[in-house]
């Protein structure tokens, strides 16, 4: 039952049945022709035959009385009979010797004619002989009717034709059997790639996912299937690896919070200690479990976002009111460094997408923006509506980001450098990659580059606005 199941069995069952069909008509068609050809090959002999016969029968006014010259003559034509009509009756006044006493003499006379001059051929099966006849009408001069019947015997097409149809009950299997075995062979040779690669495919895991399946060395089915599979490996491998990046990442993240919560509590537990002492701790506490809740907010935010349990709510917004609204609500932050942030005027930049989320990004940016530059440096954002789209671009004084960073910067608890980052900008490291999924969810292009003078600058563009409004 197995067997059947498989694909070389089924392609081998589907090459028969269809070889088995084209058999068939290609036969049916062959010994019809072969018949009707057969057939036919006489009719031109007997019409000579006929022709011959008339010629003789118009010799005298009345042919019911032949002449001895008349008789030999015909005699020597073939094997014919001569029937006369006299008021519906049909008599033979003329046979050939050849079919005296034979079985198929009687039929001659009852044969209908079904034209007034028109030849007609027919075949008779007489004890199992097949004779060919030609019935042609004929008028005497002396106004008698009567009907030339000129006949051949296809003993020899019948055995033939015989032949011919057992020939073709004997191969047709044979050819069947022979295209089943080479067609099971050939789809054999030609799915053993596919079994090869099927083995093979089996024993990569999620451990050895570096390994790729061997290619075949030419441009056909086989090769695409074993480039798409490397490609999809090639996709998996990075998802492994990146989940495993992750995983690593938001364990360490989650680790050094936990670990001081721990050290603080056993410190407070190990020896009395005063109330202004206890205070300062607990607010130790309060803001490590404020940085867990974040980062335990952004991965839950995240996961939501992967199983696409996240819909937007896409409507008309003012993206220019977003930014001055967030430039607004970070003056108090810049200012506290000393920071001057600034924003350009611009016309209204109407874009279709959830202000909820569009409050996050461009406050991710900023906030990112003002995390990375010093004090005394500066911070600007700026709005351009074009044809291809509206632009948002933030540009900050700090260090900038290293070259071979720009793409990573928006990987998950990705920093390009750690210890500056946990020193004089603390965060989750998600919050660029939150900002990556938002624009995504809104069709935009996000891109982080360094500004020739110094300093990062991140680059958003939103599709532009069907109908722009107001």
């Amino acid at each position: 039952m197995r067997f059947s199941k498989t694909l070389r069995y089924r392609l081998t069952a589907w090459y028969c049945f269809a070889l088995a069909v084209v058999l068939f008509v290609f036969g049916i068609l062959l010994y019809g022709l072969v018949r009707h050809h057969l057939l036919h090959h006489h009719d031109e002999p007997l019409r000579a035959g006929a022709g011959a016969i008339l010629t003789v029968l118009a010799e005298q006014d009345d042919c019911e009385h032949l002449s001895a010259p008349q008789i030999e003559r015909l005699g020597k034509i073939g094997k014919l009979a001569l029937v006369h009509e006299d008021q519906g009756e049909r008599t033979v006044f003329f046979r050939s010797p050849e079919l005296a006493g034979s079985a198929v003499e009687p039929q001659l006379a009852q044969l209908p004619l079904k034209g007034e001059a028109t030849p007609q051929f027919e075949t008779l099966q007489v004890e199992g002989t097949p004779w060919r006849v030609l019935s042609l009408p004929y008028h005497s001069r002396s106004g008698r009717n009567g009907t030339i019947r000129v006949l051949e015997n296809m003993g020899d097409i019948q055995e033939t034709l015989e032949a011919l149809l057992l020939g073709l009950l004997l191969l047709a299997p044979a050819v069947i059997l022979i295209s089943a075995l080479g067609g099971y062979w050939l789809s054999g040779k030609a799915l053993a790639p596919v079994g090869r690669i099927t083995a093979l495919a089996q024993d990569i895991e999620a451990n050895n996912l570096d390994q790729r399946l061997p290619h075949p060395g030419v441009d056909s089915e086989i090769g695409r299937l074993v480039d798409t599979l490397n490609r999809m490996f090639v996709r998996l491998d990075a998802s492994f690896e990146a989940m495993k990046r992750f995983t690593a990442d938001a364990s360490h993240e989650l680790r050094s919070p936990l670990a001081t919560l721990r050290n603080t509590i056993d410190v407070m537990l190990e020896r009395p200690r005063s109330v202004e002492a206890h205070q300062a701790t607990l607010q130790n506490i309060g803001e490590d479990v404020t940085r867990l809740s974040a980062i335990v907010e952004d991965l839950l935010l995240l996961a939501r976002a992967d199983a696409g349990r996240l819909a937007m709510r896409m409507e008309p917004v003012r993206l220019d009111q977003i930014l001055e609204a967030q430039a607004e609500a970070h003056q108090a932050q810049a200012q506290s460094t000393g920071i001057d942030l600034r924003i350009s005027r611009s016309e209204p930049a109407p874009i279709l997408g959830d202000e909820r989320w569009l409050y996050q990004l461009l406050g991710n940016l900023i906030g990112n923006a003002l995390k990375f530059t010093p004090a005394k440096g500066q911070v600007f954002a700026s709005l351009v509506c074009a044809e291809d789209g509206t632009r948002l671009t933030i540009e900050d004084s700090g260090p900038g980001i290293p070259e071979a960073d720009l793409e990573k910067v928006f990987e998950r608890f990705f920093r390009s450098d750690p210890a500056r980052s946990r020193s004089h900008a603390p965060g989750s490291g998600l919050g660029l990659a939150i900002t990556a999924w938002i624009a995504e969810a809104h069709g935009a292009s996000i891109r982080a580059a360094n500004r020739p003078g110094g300093g990062a600058v991140f680059t958003v563009l939103f599709p532009p606005h069907p109908r722009p409004f107001q």
